[in-house]
């Protein structure tokens, strides 16, 4: 296909190929048009984000005054006499004058405990409770300043949003309840006061998802509940936060958020919500990239219409003569001179080189196939060193491998014999148990049974350390899912007797939060990998209290478990010796330790990183210093596994 393009390009004419360069020439500026399109795209919804938010945090600051303001109106309140002491005529005229003097309140009232409202700002002959109100059964509940959700008044028949605060009397019981009601209309005077974009619309939702107040369609939004996803996005997310979202309908808007809490209180009592349509923050985004585009056009036409005269008189007509002279060298006549009907310019100076080349032409020719020749030669000795270096390469590896292998195996036969050590112990007693209860004629057949399924059981328990043993260095040939938990768990087995008989802690901590925690790869090649890496560690534990000469120093090793979003992530971490500096560059090197003469074969590290980072395709690396080393795989989870988390 790229070949095709090319011969289909070359086989343009002079003129097309001039056209096309006046328009190659224009795709910069059309770039730059494009590019500067984008960034003022991108500075628009950062204006509209920034607009959006500036509103919210106004409005927040707003509502925690106001919230504040009630408190403090709710507490001076309830210490009036006439509130005190329950005089309901002098008690309503008071409430009254508060809401004619304060527009953002849309009620007052006074409850007696059981909810029965015997005071109220706004005129009313009914008989009414706040029994049901979830702000007065949590000031009875927390005997503290209490938030409610949306409502409608009883009293004003208008949406409302109130808050209660309990009056105690001196045993702490509560003796009457204080309500108010916030006017939210008065918020809708902000958008003009603080010259915010008028195109916003901003709500008040609570706790539930109802919309309590909203500065547009209030008949349309308000008493119902938002998009289940964007409140449930609210309610899960950060306390606030500004982003993009496509709603149920399609259209994408601007959206910033705050959650409203109450001290004390585990919930958002009140989560105030802008939103602005995308489109109107690109629209002069868009309109100056239209006028750009309108003055680009005209432009690239005229420099194409240039280009066809220019290109007819400065090029075709003398490259015309050079193709012909070109032809009669070709058809054999090397005394044709190109330079005696084209002169000047670069033209001029490729006519003289074609005369030139006339009388070169068979030297070079002659210096060429030679040149091939010894290049087909040298390329063939280069193949052959190549293939040469590569087997070697391999059986190098091969046997790195098989040394890895072998020096696993005599780990995990020591491992064995600590495994096997307090099984065999047992057995022993129950010999020793046998024969003491044969001296003493003790023998029955409970006795014997018990004896029977001890032993019975020390013999499985062998036999299971064994079988687990072979499965580990049993060859794999085949990628299959691996699940993390399950190879971390297997190998703590094999390791842990040998751990205790050390002293040295060794722990597993799972920092993960999916369910489903797999990757793909070679199982025994991983599990030889985590090995590797625990054995170093309890190796230099080990180190470290020969070295200090503080044998019964503390030792710990931890194997943590975590993810990001694609990567699974292994640490192994020990309070050892650490790896000294001047090491750092050798310790993945193979044959390289910087452990005791008798211990380490310097090929476990080499192998480990061989394992994940060429065979599983992961990253092996390590940090170290005076406190202990820290190695750390990290390897691509599966594609899917997303899917099977959902």
């Amino acid at each position: 296909m790229k070949e095709r393009f090319i011969q289909f390009y070359f086989a343009l004419s002079l003129r097309t190929h001039l056209i096309l360069l006046a328009i190659l020439l224009a795709i910069p500026t059309i770039i730059l048009i494009l590019h500067s399109g984008i960034s003022q795209r991108e500075e628009a919804i950062h204006k509209g984000q920034g607009e959006a938010r500036r509103l919210v945090n106004t409005i927040s600051m707003e509502q925690y005054n106001l919230t504040g303001d009630v408190e403090q109106l709710l507490v001076a309140l309830a210490q009036i006499p006439d509130i005190r002491e329950h005089r309901t005529k002098s008690a309503n005229a008071m409430l009254g004058k508060i809401l004619r003097d304060s527009p953002h309140f849309g009620n007052i009232v006074v409850a007696e405990p059981d909810g029965t409202i015997w005071a109220s700002g706004l005129t009313t002959t009914l008989t009414l409770s706040l029994k049901e109100k979830r702000s007065f059964q949590n000031a009875l509940k927390t005997k503290k300043f209490s938030s409610g959700e949306y409502t409608v008044g009883s009293i004003s028949g208008k949406p409302t949003f109130g808050f209660a605060y309990p009056l105690l009397n001196e045993q702490g019981e509560v003796e009457l309840v204080m309500a108010a009601i916030v006017n939210f209309d008065f918020y809708n005077s902000l958008l003009s006061q603080n010259d915010l974009a008028k195109d916003i619309s901003f709500s008040f939702i609570d706790r539930n998802g109802v919309i309590v107040h909203r500065n547009s369609f209030v008949e349309r939004y308000v008493g119902k509940k938002i998009e289940d996803g964007a409140f449930q996005r609210m309610k899960s997310g950060p306390s606030k936060d500004t982003h993009t979202e496509t709603d149920n309908s399609g259209i994408d808007q601007i959206v910033s958020y705050r959650a409203m809490r109450l001290p004390g209180e585990q919930y958002p009592y009140l989560y105030i919500r802008a939103t602005m349509p995308t489109k109107r923050a690109l629209e002069k985004a868009l309109r100056a990239e239209l006028i750009n585009i309108a003055i680009l056009s005209p432009l690239l036409l005229i420099a194409i219409a240039t280009a066809i005269p220019i290109a007819d008189h400065c090029f075709i007509r003398r490259i015309n003569k050079l193709r012909d002279a070109a032809l009669r060298l070709a058809s054999g006549d090397l005394q044709v001179r190109a330079s005696d009907s084209v002169r000047g310019g670069e033209l001029g100076e490729l006519a003289l080189a074609f005369d030139t080349m006339a009388h070169q032409l068979a030297e070079r020719e002659h210096i060429l196939s030679q040149s091939q020749r010894e290049l087909h030669n040298l390329n063939e000795s280069l193949a052959k060193r190549v293939d040469a270096e590569t087997e070697k390469r391999l059986t190098h590896e091969r046997l790195l491998a098989r040394h890895a292998r072998l020096a696993a195996i005599g780990e995990m036969i020591g491992a064995i014999a600590h495994q096997w050590r307090q099984p065999l112990a047992t057995l022993g007693a129950t010999i020793q148990g046998i024969r003491m209860a044969w001296e003493t004629n003790c023998i029955d057949d409970t006795f014997m049974e018990t004896a029977e399924l001890d032993a019975q059981a020390q013999i499985y328990h062998m036999s299971d350390t064994i079988e687990g043993f072979r499965n580990f260095f049993r060859p794999e040939k085949m990628v299959e899912q691996i699940d993390i938990r399950k190879v971390v768990a297997d190998v703590v087995p094999l390791v842990i007797s040998q751990f205790s008989d050390s002293g040295v802690a060794l722990e597993v901590t799972d920092n993960t939060d999916e369910t489903i925690f797999k990757i793909s790869g070679y199982q025994n090649e991983l599990k030889q990998s985590i090995l590797n890496l625990v054995s170093n560690s309890l190796d230099s534990i080990l180190e470290r209290r020969l070295t200090s000469g503080k044998t019964d120093a503390a030792g710990r090793v931890t194997i943590s478990l975590g993810n990001t979003e694609d990567t699974a992530v292994i640490q192994v971490q020990d309070n050892g010796c650490g790896i000294p500096a001047e090491f750092s560059e050798k310790v993945f090197e193979p044959y390289f330790t910087s452990k005791s003469s008798n211990k380490g074969t310097g090929i476990g590290l080499y192998m480990s990183r061989l394992i994940v980072e060429e065979s599983m395709g992961g990253r092996l690396s390590y940090t170290s210093g005076t406190e202990g080393t820290i190695f750390k795989i990290e390897l691509v989870r599966n594609s899917s596994e997303g899917e099977n988390n959902g």
